[in-house]
Protein backbone atom coordinates (compact mmCIF):
# COMPACT_ATOMS: atom_id res chain seq x y z
CA UNK A 1 0.00 0.00 0.00
CA UNK A 2 2.96 2.37 0.42
CA UNK A 3 4.72 1.54 -2.31
CA UNK A 4 1.38 2.72 -4.70
CA UNK A 5 1.07 5.68 -2.55
CA UNK A 6 4.52 6.81 -3.32
CA UNK A 7 4.82 5.66 -6.85
CA UNK A 8 1.09 7.49 -7.66
CA UNK A 9 2.82 11.05 -7.76
CA UNK A 10 5.38 9.72 -9.92
CA UNK A 11 2.84 7.75 -11.90
CA UNK A 12 0.61 10.97 -12.41
CA UNK A 13 4.28 13.11 -12.64
CA UNK A 14 4.75 10.42 -16.27
CA UNK A 15 1.25 10.95 -17.17
CA UNK A 16 1.68 14.73 -17.42
CA UNK A 17 5.01 14.76 -18.70
CA UNK A 18 3.95 12.18 -21.99
CA UNK A 19 0.67 14.22 -22.44
CA UNK A 20 2.63 17.68 -22.53
CA UNK A 21 5.14 15.99 -25.17
CA UNK A 22 2.39 14.72 -27.00
CA UNK A 23 0.91 18.35 -27.22
CA UNK A 24 4.37 20.36 -27.95
CA UNK A 25 4.76 17.53 -30.69
CA UNK A 26 1.61 18.36 -31.74
CA UNK A 27 1.64 22.31 -32.19
CA UNK A 28 5.47 22.30 -33.46
CA UNK A 29 4.38 20.10 -36.40
CA UNK A 30 1.15 21.66 -37.00
CA UNK A 31 2.61 24.89 -36.79
CA UNK A 32 5.20 24.16 -39.31
CA UNK A 33 2.40 22.93 -41.37
CA UNK A 34 -0.10 25.90 -41.34
CA UNK A 35 0.51 27.84 -44.52
CA UNK A 36 2.60 25.39 -46.32
CA UNK A 37 0.82 25.52 -49.81
CA UNK A 38 3.12 23.07 -51.70
CA UNK A 39 2.39 19.26 -51.87
CA UNK A 40 6.76 18.51 -51.82
CA UNK A 41 7.35 21.15 -49.11
CA UNK A 42 4.26 20.05 -46.66
CA UNK A 43 5.56 16.16 -47.30
CA UNK A 44 9.66 16.91 -46.43
CA UNK A 45 8.83 18.86 -43.53
CA UNK A 46 6.62 16.58 -41.86
CA UNK A 47 9.14 14.03 -42.39
CA UNK A 48 11.97 16.27 -40.80
CA UNK A 49 9.86 17.60 -37.96
CA UNK A 50 8.33 13.62 -37.15
CA UNK A 51 12.06 12.14 -37.57
CA UNK A 52 13.49 15.18 -35.48
CA UNK A 53 10.64 14.36 -32.52
CA UNK A 54 10.98 10.87 -32.32
CA UNK A 55 14.95 10.76 -32.68
CA UNK A 56 14.55 8.52 -35.61
CA UNK A 57 17.83 7.88 -37.49
CA UNK A 58 16.40 7.15 -41.23
CA UNK A 59 12.74 8.19 -42.17
CA UNK A 60 10.70 8.16 -45.73
CA UNK A 61 7.79 9.25 -47.07
CA UNK A 62 5.71 9.16 -50.55
CA UNK A 63 2.76 9.51 -52.12
CA UNK A 64 1.25 7.32 -54.99
CA UNK A 65 -1.32 8.48 -57.51
CA UNK A 66 -3.84 5.41 -57.09
CA UNK A 67 -5.39 6.20 -59.95
CA UNK A 68 -2.98 6.03 -62.62
CA UNK A 69 -0.35 4.00 -60.12
CA UNK A 70 2.40 7.10 -60.41
CA UNK A 71 4.28 8.11 -57.55
CA UNK A 72 3.79 11.53 -56.67
CA UNK A 73 6.43 12.11 -53.91
CA UNK A 74 8.91 10.24 -52.32
CA UNK A 75 11.60 11.50 -49.80
CA UNK A 76 13.98 9.45 -48.05
CA UNK A 77 16.12 11.47 -45.95
CA UNK A 78 19.37 8.97 -43.76
CA UNK A 79 19.97 6.67 -46.57
CA UNK A 80 22.63 5.77 -48.89
CA UNK A 81 21.54 7.14 -52.55
CA UNK A 82 21.46 2.83 -53.74
CA UNK A 83 19.41 2.15 -51.56
CA UNK A 84 16.84 4.40 -52.78
CA UNK A 85 15.25 2.54 -55.82
CA UNK A 86 14.99 -0.48 -53.37
CA UNK A 87 13.56 1.66 -50.76
CA UNK A 88 11.09 2.96 -53.08
CA UNK A 89 9.90 -0.34 -54.54
CA UNK A 90 9.59 -1.78 -51.39
CA UNK A 91 7.59 0.64 -50.18
CA UNK A 92 5.44 1.28 -53.46
CA UNK A 93 4.41 -2.76 -52.51
CA UNK A 94 3.46 -2.38 -48.77
CA UNK A 95 1.25 0.69 -50.06
CA UNK A 96 -0.29 -1.46 -52.85
CA UNK A 97 -0.78 -4.50 -50.01
CA UNK A 98 -2.11 -2.09 -47.20
CA UNK A 99 -4.25 0.02 -50.06
CA UNK A 100 -5.42 2.15 -46.47
CA UNK A 101 -8.98 3.97 -45.88
CA UNK A 102 -7.74 6.39 -43.32
CA UNK A 103 -4.38 6.46 -41.52
CA UNK A 104 -3.08 2.81 -39.93
CA UNK A 105 -0.02 1.83 -38.32
CA UNK A 106 1.27 -1.16 -39.99
CA UNK A 107 2.28 -4.00 -38.16
CA UNK A 108 5.09 -5.49 -41.22
CA UNK A 109 8.86 -4.18 -40.43
CA UNK A 110 10.10 -2.80 -43.82
CA UNK A 111 13.46 -4.22 -44.48
CA UNK A 112 15.29 -5.26 -47.47
CA UNK A 113 17.16 -8.59 -48.84
CA UNK A 114 20.54 -7.09 -47.76
CA UNK A 115 21.91 -5.67 -44.65
CA UNK A 116 23.30 -1.97 -46.38
CA UNK A 117 19.75 -1.01 -46.14
CA UNK A 118 17.99 -0.16 -42.83
CA UNK A 119 14.92 -1.51 -41.24
CA UNK A 120 11.88 0.29 -40.89
CA UNK A 121 10.67 -0.39 -38.18
CA UNK A 122 7.31 1.76 -37.82
CA UNK A 123 5.64 2.25 -40.64
CA UNK A 124 2.53 4.33 -41.49
CA UNK A 125 -0.06 4.17 -44.30
CA UNK A 126 -2.49 7.07 -44.90
CA UNK A 127 -5.08 8.30 -47.87
CA UNK A 128 -5.19 11.32 -49.16
CA UNK A 129 -8.30 11.12 -51.05
CA UNK A 130 -10.02 8.68 -53.71
CA UNK A 131 -6.67 9.74 -55.90
CA UNK A 132 -3.97 9.85 -53.11
CA UNK A 133 -2.53 7.49 -50.70
CA UNK A 134 1.02 7.31 -48.98
CA UNK A 135 3.61 5.76 -46.99
CA UNK A 136 5.53 6.86 -43.92
CA UNK A 137 8.51 5.01 -42.58
CA UNK A 138 10.76 5.63 -39.39
CA UNK A 139 14.06 3.78 -38.85
CA UNK A 140 15.27 2.74 -35.40
CA UNK A 141 15.58 5.48 -33.18
CA UNK A 142 18.56 6.75 -31.76
CA UNK A 143 18.74 5.99 -28.14
CA UNK A 144 18.15 2.34 -29.23
CA UNK A 145 14.19 2.21 -27.52
CA UNK A 146 11.53 0.60 -29.44
CA UNK A 147 8.43 2.51 -30.52
CA UNK A 148 6.02 2.10 -27.72
CA UNK A 149 2.12 2.13 -28.40
CA UNK A 150 2.47 5.66 -27.06
CA UNK A 151 4.46 6.63 -30.16
CA UNK A 152 2.94 4.95 -32.64
CA UNK A 153 -0.96 6.60 -31.10
CA UNK A 154 1.20 9.87 -30.89
CA UNK A 155 1.79 9.15 -34.85
CA UNK A 156 -1.24 8.38 -35.96
CA UNK A 157 -2.93 11.62 -34.66
CA UNK A 158 0.27 13.57 -36.38
CA UNK A 159 -0.37 11.86 -39.88
CA UNK A 160 -4.13 12.49 -39.53
CA UNK A 161 -2.65 16.53 -39.64
CA UNK A 162 -0.29 15.65 -42.34
CA UNK A 163 -3.41 14.24 -44.65
CA UNK A 164 -5.83 17.13 -43.21
CA UNK A 165 -2.77 19.82 -44.43
CA UNK A 166 -2.37 17.23 -47.82
CA UNK A 167 -6.04 17.75 -48.37
CA UNK A 168 -6.07 21.51 -48.42
CA UNK A 169 -2.88 22.09 -50.20
CA UNK A 170 -4.28 19.90 -53.37
CA UNK A 171 -7.79 21.74 -53.20
CA UNK A 172 -5.28 24.68 -53.59
CA UNK A 173 -3.43 23.15 -56.15
CA UNK A 174 -6.80 22.46 -57.92
CA UNK A 175 -8.13 25.85 -57.73
CA UNK A 176 -4.86 27.15 -58.95
CA UNK A 177 -4.78 24.68 -62.48
CA UNK A 178 -8.90 25.73 -62.61
CA UNK A 179 -7.79 29.73 -62.67
CA UNK A 180 -5.14 29.15 -64.77
CA UNK A 181 -7.45 27.21 -67.35
CA UNK A 182 -10.03 30.17 -67.02
CA UNK A 183 -7.09 32.70 -67.63
CA UNK A 184 -6.29 30.50 -70.73
CA UNK A 185 -9.70 30.37 -71.71
CA UNK A 186 -10.30 33.78 -71.79
CA UNK A 187 -7.21 34.58 -73.85
CA UNK A 188 -8.41 32.29 -76.21
CA UNK A 189 -12.00 34.09 -76.30
CA UNK A 190 -10.10 37.51 -76.54
CA UNK A 191 -8.36 36.51 -79.72
CA UNK A 192 -11.27 34.84 -81.08
CA UNK A 193 -13.17 38.08 -80.91
CA UNK A 194 -10.19 39.88 -82.25
CA UNK A 195 -9.80 37.80 -84.89
CA UNK A 196 -13.32 37.58 -85.87
CA UNK A 197 -13.84 41.30 -86.13
CA UNK A 198 -10.97 41.25 -88.24
CA UNK A 199 -11.90 39.05 -90.26
CA UNK A 200 -15.58 40.06 -90.52
CA UNK A 201 -14.81 43.74 -91.38
CA UNK A 202 -14.00 43.79 -95.24
CA UNK A 203 -15.94 40.75 -96.40
CA UNK A 204 -19.27 42.17 -94.76
CA UNK A 205 -18.35 45.55 -96.32
CA UNK A 206 -18.16 43.48 -99.72
CA UNK A 207 -20.93 41.59 -99.77
CA UNK A 208 -22.72 44.36 -98.92
CA UNK A 209 -21.45 46.65 -101.53
CA UNK A 210 -22.33 43.79 -104.24
CA UNK A 211 -25.52 43.24 -103.01
CA UNK A 212 -25.97 47.44 -103.44
CA UNK A 213 -24.95 46.95 -107.28
CA UNK A 214 -26.94 43.85 -107.77
CA UNK A 215 -30.20 45.47 -106.39
CA UNK A 216 -29.38 48.22 -109.15
CA UNK A 217 -28.64 45.56 -112.45
CA UNK A 218 -32.17 44.11 -110.96
CA UNK A 219 -34.21 47.19 -111.62
CA UNK A 220 -34.86 46.46 -114.99
CA UNK A 221 -36.78 42.85 -113.80
CA UNK A 222 -40.21 42.73 -112.61
CA UNK A 223 -39.75 44.07 -108.59
CA UNK A 224 -41.74 40.88 -106.98
CA UNK A 225 -39.47 38.26 -108.86
CA UNK A 226 -36.41 39.27 -106.67
CA UNK A 227 -37.23 41.90 -103.79
CA UNK A 228 -38.03 39.46 -101.14
CA UNK A 229 -34.67 37.12 -102.00
CA UNK A 230 -32.91 40.04 -102.06
CA UNK A 231 -34.03 41.63 -98.75
CA UNK A 232 -33.55 38.46 -96.61
CA UNK A 233 -29.74 38.74 -98.04
CA UNK A 234 -30.04 42.37 -97.21
CA UNK A 235 -30.99 41.67 -93.63
CA UNK A 236 -28.51 38.76 -92.91
CA UNK A 237 -25.57 41.26 -94.31
CA UNK A 238 -26.97 43.74 -91.54
CA UNK A 239 -27.34 40.96 -89.07
CA UNK A 240 -23.26 40.64 -89.77
CA UNK A 241 -22.11 44.19 -89.84
CA UNK A 242 -23.73 45.22 -86.28
CA UNK A 243 -22.23 42.12 -84.78
CA UNK A 244 -18.58 43.38 -86.80
CA UNK A 245 -19.71 46.80 -84.87
CA UNK A 246 -20.02 45.13 -81.80
CA UNK A 247 -17.73 43.16 -81.74
CA UNK A 248 -14.95 46.50 -82.71
CA UNK A 249 -16.20 48.17 -79.83
CA UNK A 250 -15.43 45.05 -77.72
CA UNK A 251 -11.66 44.71 -78.75
CA UNK A 252 -11.14 48.80 -78.75
CA UNK A 253 -9.79 49.53 -75.64
CA UNK A 254 -6.85 49.56 -77.75
CA UNK A 255 -7.84 51.68 -81.14
CA UNK A 256 -8.19 49.92 -84.12
CA UNK A 257 -4.66 49.65 -86.07
CA UNK A 258 -6.11 49.18 -89.80
CA UNK A 259 -7.25 52.26 -90.71
CA UNK A 260 -4.18 54.53 -90.10
CA UNK A 261 -2.19 51.52 -91.82
CA UNK A 262 -4.59 51.61 -94.98
CA UNK A 263 -4.83 55.47 -94.96
CA UNK A 264 -1.02 55.91 -94.72
CA UNK A 265 -0.75 52.79 -97.56
CA UNK A 266 -3.09 55.21 -99.79
CA UNK A 267 -1.75 58.44 -99.13
CA UNK A 268 1.80 57.30 -100.14
CA UNK A 269 0.87 55.30 -103.05
CA UNK A 270 -1.73 58.33 -103.91
CA UNK A 271 0.07 59.97 -107.25
CA UNK A 272 0.37 56.45 -108.76
CA UNK A 273 -3.39 55.40 -107.88
CA UNK A 274 -4.56 58.59 -109.32
CA UNK A 275 -2.30 58.12 -111.96
CA UNK A 276 -3.29 54.45 -113.23
CA UNK A 277 -6.87 55.56 -112.44
CA UNK A 278 -6.96 58.68 -114.94
CA UNK A 279 -5.57 56.86 -117.41
CA UNK A 280 -7.82 53.65 -116.79
CA UNK A 281 -11.22 55.66 -116.79
CA UNK A 282 -10.35 59.48 -117.15
CA UNK A 283 -11.73 59.20 -114.14
CA UNK A 284 -9.36 61.63 -111.51
CA UNK A 285 -11.64 61.51 -108.68
CA UNK A 286 -12.00 57.73 -108.54
CA UNK A 287 -8.77 58.23 -106.16
CA UNK A 288 -10.29 60.50 -103.59
CA UNK A 289 -13.76 58.45 -103.53
CA UNK A 290 -11.37 54.76 -102.57
CA UNK A 291 -9.66 57.09 -99.65
CA UNK A 292 -13.25 57.91 -98.74
CA UNK A 293 -14.68 54.37 -99.09
CA UNK A 294 -11.24 53.23 -96.60
CA UNK A 295 -12.57 55.92 -93.70
CA UNK A 296 -15.90 54.38 -93.84
CA UNK A 297 -14.82 51.27 -93.50
CA UNK A 298 -11.75 51.13 -91.17
CA UNK A 299 -12.39 54.54 -89.56
CA UNK A 300 -12.91 55.07 -85.84
CA UNK A 301 -15.09 57.55 -84.95
CA UNK A 302 -14.64 60.23 -82.97
CA UNK A 303 -14.48 59.23 -79.13
CA UNK A 304 -14.05 62.69 -77.42
CA UNK A 305 -16.33 63.31 -74.39
CA UNK A 306 -18.90 66.05 -74.58
CA UNK A 307 -21.20 67.72 -72.17
CA UNK A 308 -24.71 66.12 -72.86
CA UNK A 309 -27.84 66.67 -70.42
CA UNK A 310 -29.07 62.76 -70.16
CA UNK A 311 -32.87 64.05 -69.60
CA UNK A 312 -33.04 65.65 -73.24
CA UNK A 313 -30.50 62.47 -74.54
CA UNK A 314 -32.51 59.91 -73.13
CA UNK A 315 -35.82 61.58 -73.94
CA UNK A 316 -35.03 62.08 -77.52
CA UNK A 317 -33.49 58.15 -78.05
CA UNK A 318 -36.92 57.44 -76.40
CA UNK A 319 -39.20 59.28 -79.04
CA UNK A 320 -36.67 57.39 -81.66
CA UNK A 321 -37.71 53.74 -79.98
CA UNK A 322 -41.15 54.39 -79.24
CA UNK A 323 -42.69 53.40 -83.03
CA UNK A 324 -41.08 49.59 -82.03
CA UNK A 325 -42.85 49.34 -78.75
CA UNK A 326 -45.91 50.76 -79.93
CA UNK A 327 -45.58 47.61 -82.80
CA UNK A 328 -45.56 45.05 -80.04
CA UNK A 329 -48.34 46.89 -77.75
CA UNK A 330 -45.86 47.52 -75.04
CA UNK A 331 -46.44 50.16 -72.86
CA UNK A 332 -43.60 52.54 -72.58
CA UNK A 333 -43.62 54.60 -69.02
CA UNK A 334 -40.86 57.45 -69.05
CA UNK A 335 -39.74 59.59 -65.98
CA UNK A 336 -37.46 62.66 -66.43
CA UNK A 337 -35.90 64.86 -63.74
CA UNK A 338 -33.77 68.00 -64.84
CA UNK A 339 -30.57 66.41 -64.49
CA UNK A 340 -27.05 68.07 -64.88
CA UNK A 341 -24.74 67.77 -67.74
CA UNK A 342 -22.10 64.84 -67.74
CA UNK A 343 -19.13 64.12 -69.63
CA UNK A 344 -18.94 61.39 -71.99
CA UNK A 345 -18.55 60.59 -75.67
CA UNK A 346 -21.99 60.67 -77.92
CA UNK A 347 -21.28 57.37 -79.79
CA UNK A 348 -20.66 55.12 -76.82
CA UNK A 349 -23.75 56.55 -74.91
CA UNK A 350 -26.76 56.03 -77.69
CA UNK A 351 -25.38 52.76 -78.03
CA UNK A 352 -25.93 52.01 -74.31
CA UNK A 353 -29.28 54.03 -74.47
CA UNK A 354 -30.91 52.53 -77.34
CA UNK A 355 -28.98 48.61 -76.03
CA UNK A 356 -30.70 48.87 -73.26
CA UNK A 357 -34.44 49.89 -73.99
CA UNK A 358 -33.77 47.56 -77.27
CA UNK A 359 -32.69 44.72 -74.52
CA UNK A 360 -36.03 45.56 -72.36
CA UNK A 361 -38.61 45.47 -75.44
CA UNK A 362 -36.93 42.40 -76.49
CA UNK A 363 -37.38 40.76 -73.40
CA UNK A 364 -40.99 41.76 -72.54
CA UNK A 365 -44.34 40.21 -73.79
CA UNK A 366 -46.72 41.76 -75.88
CA UNK A 367 -49.07 43.84 -74.17
CA UNK A 368 -46.01 44.00 -71.29
CA UNK A 369 -44.83 47.44 -69.54
CA UNK A 370 -40.90 49.21 -69.79
CA UNK A 371 -39.76 51.82 -67.55
CA UNK A 372 -37.46 54.71 -68.43
CA UNK A 373 -36.42 56.52 -66.09
CA UNK A 374 -33.68 59.25 -65.33
CA UNK A 375 -33.18 61.31 -62.35
CA UNK A 376 -30.52 62.51 -59.63
CA UNK A 377 -28.82 60.43 -56.97
CA UNK A 378 -27.07 62.31 -55.12
CA UNK A 379 -23.87 64.30 -57.06
CA UNK A 380 -24.43 61.19 -59.71
CA UNK A 381 -27.28 60.59 -62.65
CA UNK A 382 -28.73 57.86 -62.74
CA UNK A 383 -31.13 56.18 -66.33
CA UNK A 384 -32.99 52.84 -64.98
CA UNK A 385 -34.52 50.54 -67.55
CA UNK A 386 -36.64 48.70 -66.14
CA UNK A 387 -38.82 45.49 -67.80
CA UNK A 388 -41.48 43.28 -66.59
CA UNK A 389 -40.28 40.54 -68.85
CA UNK A 390 -39.59 36.95 -68.34
CA UNK A 391 -36.23 38.13 -66.21
CA UNK A 392 -33.14 35.79 -66.30
CA UNK A 393 -32.28 32.76 -64.10
CA UNK A 394 -30.21 32.85 -61.23
CA UNK A 395 -27.63 30.96 -62.65
CA UNK A 396 -27.26 33.16 -65.74
CA UNK A 397 -27.15 36.47 -64.09
CA UNK A 398 -23.24 35.82 -63.47
CA UNK A 399 -22.10 35.97 -66.60
CA UNK A 400 -24.76 37.99 -68.35
CA UNK A 401 -21.44 40.67 -69.06
CA UNK A 402 -19.40 38.55 -69.90
CA UNK A 403 -20.00 38.45 -74.13
CA UNK A 404 -21.49 35.97 -76.41
CA UNK A 405 -23.77 34.30 -73.45
CA UNK A 406 -27.10 33.54 -74.49
CA UNK A 407 -29.75 33.54 -71.47
CA UNK A 408 -31.85 31.67 -73.80
CA UNK A 409 -32.22 27.55 -73.91
CA UNK A 410 -29.90 26.85 -77.01
CA UNK A 411 -32.51 24.83 -78.24
CA UNK A 412 -34.88 28.11 -77.86
CA UNK A 413 -32.13 30.29 -79.29
CA UNK A 414 -32.31 32.01 -82.58
CA UNK A 415 -32.13 35.41 -84.43
CA UNK A 416 -35.46 37.14 -85.43
CA UNK A 417 -35.70 40.72 -86.32
CA UNK A 418 -34.98 43.73 -84.12
CA UNK A 419 -37.33 44.20 -81.03
CA UNK A 420 -39.30 40.98 -82.01
CA UNK A 421 -39.87 39.32 -78.59
CA UNK A 422 -37.45 36.76 -77.64
CA UNK A 423 -35.15 38.20 -80.79
CA UNK A 424 -32.17 36.36 -79.75
CA UNK A 425 -29.00 38.84 -79.80
CA UNK A 426 -25.52 38.39 -80.49
CA UNK A 427 -24.98 38.45 -77.02
CA UNK A 428 -22.64 40.95 -77.00
CA UNK A 429 -24.21 44.56 -76.40
CA UNK A 430 -23.91 43.75 -72.60
CA UNK A 431 -20.39 43.06 -72.61
CA UNK A 432 -19.78 46.13 -75.40
CA UNK A 433 -21.51 48.32 -72.44
CA UNK A 434 -19.59 46.79 -69.73
CA UNK A 435 -16.67 48.01 -71.94
CA UNK A 436 -17.99 51.38 -72.21
CA UNK A 437 -18.34 51.61 -68.26
CA UNK A 438 -14.87 50.80 -67.47
CA UNK A 439 -13.76 53.30 -70.81
CA UNK A 440 -15.97 56.00 -69.42
CA UNK A 441 -16.02 55.93 -65.82
CA UNK A 442 -19.86 54.92 -65.27
CA UNK A 443 -21.04 51.95 -63.29
CA UNK A 444 -23.70 49.48 -65.28
CA UNK A 445 -25.41 46.75 -62.82
CA UNK A 446 -28.29 44.47 -62.98
CA UNK A 447 -31.15 42.85 -61.24
CA UNK A 448 -33.37 40.20 -62.24
CA UNK A 449 -35.78 37.93 -61.30
CA UNK A 450 -37.39 35.27 -63.07
CA UNK A 451 -40.73 34.65 -64.00
CA UNK A 452 -41.86 32.28 -61.49
CA UNK A 453 -44.01 30.55 -63.79
CA UNK A 454 -41.40 29.61 -65.84
CA UNK A 455 -38.53 29.28 -64.03
CA UNK A 456 -36.10 27.20 -66.02
CA UNK A 457 -34.01 28.70 -69.02
CA UNK A 458 -35.54 25.91 -71.34
CA UNK A 459 -39.25 27.22 -70.36
CA UNK A 460 -40.80 29.48 -72.97
CA UNK A 461 -43.18 32.60 -72.40
CA UNK A 462 -46.02 32.70 -75.20
CA UNK A 463 -44.58 36.14 -76.06
CA UNK A 464 -48.21 37.57 -74.84
CA UNK A 465 -49.70 37.94 -71.84
CA UNK A 466 -53.15 37.08 -73.03
CA UNK A 467 -51.79 34.18 -74.22
CA UNK A 468 -50.32 32.83 -70.63
CA UNK A 469 -51.91 30.15 -68.67
CA UNK A 470 -50.89 31.54 -65.51
CA UNK A 471 -51.69 35.13 -65.78
CA UNK A 472 -55.28 36.03 -65.42
CA UNK A 473 -54.08 40.06 -65.79
CA UNK A 474 -51.20 42.03 -67.29
CA UNK A 475 -50.30 43.11 -63.68
CA UNK A 476 -50.35 39.51 -62.38
CA UNK A 477 -47.43 39.35 -65.07
CA UNK A 478 -45.78 42.41 -63.75
CA UNK A 479 -45.55 41.42 -60.56
CA UNK A 480 -44.08 37.81 -62.20
CA UNK A 481 -40.13 38.96 -63.15
CA UNK A 482 -38.46 41.56 -64.66
CA UNK A 483 -35.06 43.20 -65.05
CA UNK A 484 -33.96 46.42 -64.29
CA UNK A 485 -30.23 48.10 -65.39
CA UNK A 486 -29.10 50.55 -64.11
CA UNK A 487 -25.93 53.01 -65.03
CA UNK A 488 -24.85 56.20 -63.03
CA UNK A 489 -22.61 58.94 -64.60
CA UNK A 490 -20.93 60.82 -62.46
CA UNK A 491 -21.13 64.30 -62.56
CA UNK A 492 -18.64 66.95 -63.65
Amino acid sequence: MEKEIRDKPRNLTDELDRQLFHLKTLYDVSHELLGLADVNTILKTFLLMTMGNFGAIQGFIMTEDMTHHERTCFEPIGFYEDDYLLLEELANQLLMKSRPEKVEMLKDVLRGPISTMPEMVCVAAFKVDEECSGLLGLGKKLIGEEYSSDDKELLSTLVNNLVTSLKNARYSEALLKALEEVRALNNAKDKAIAHLSHELMTPVALVGGSLTQLERRLQSLPLETWEKTLGRAKRAVQLLSEIQYEVTDIVKGKNMKTHPFVSRVLDQCASEIELILEEETGKNLIAERVRQRIDELFGVKGQEPVEVRLDRFVAEKVEGLRSFSDQRTIEMIVQFEETPVVSIPLDPLEKVVKGLIRNAIENTPDEGRIEVVVGNAGNQVELIVRDCGVGIAQEDQARIFEGFYHTQDTMQYGSKKPFEFNAGGRGADLLRMKIFSEQYGFKLSMTSTRCRHIPLSKDVCPGRISACGFCKSAEDCHRSGGTTFCVVFPVQ
